[in-house]
């Protein structure tokens, strides 16, 4: 799987099968799963808490902190899909809404 190659609906699915075969729907309610996205995103702010800006650029971090990262920013999205999942968020067209609110909010000064 790839971004170019993979739909957010094929990634919902993925997780929805996961949750699934472990019996997991019963715990993955609305409050649990916003909590663990909460946690998931204080383990990523967790690797850059104590480094300089300069400390993460691209290519200059060190492949088993990348690595690491990569875990947490899954984690945020798997717990993501799996609340769009509960609630039946279509993802992609409440990115694109809040993408238009956001041009109105912050215009492009001219």
């Amino acid at each position: 799987m790839n971004d170019q190659q993979t739909s957010v609906t094929q990634l919902k699915e993925l997780v929805r099968r996961f949750v699934e075969a472990r019996q997991w729907d019963q715990s993955h309610l609305g409050k649990n799963l916003s909590m663990s996205i909460a946690i998931e995103a204080a383990e990523l702010m967790e690797h850059f808490q104590w480094g300089d800006n300069s400390d993460y650029l691209p290519g200059h971090m060190p492949v088993d902190e990348l690595a690491k990262i990569k875990e947490e920013i899954a984690d945020i999205v798997i717990y993501s899909l799996s609340f769009c999942n509960h609630f039946d968020i279509d993802l992609a067209a409440a990115v694109e809404a809040k993408v238009a609110k956001n041009e109105t909010r912050f215009p492009v000064k001219r």
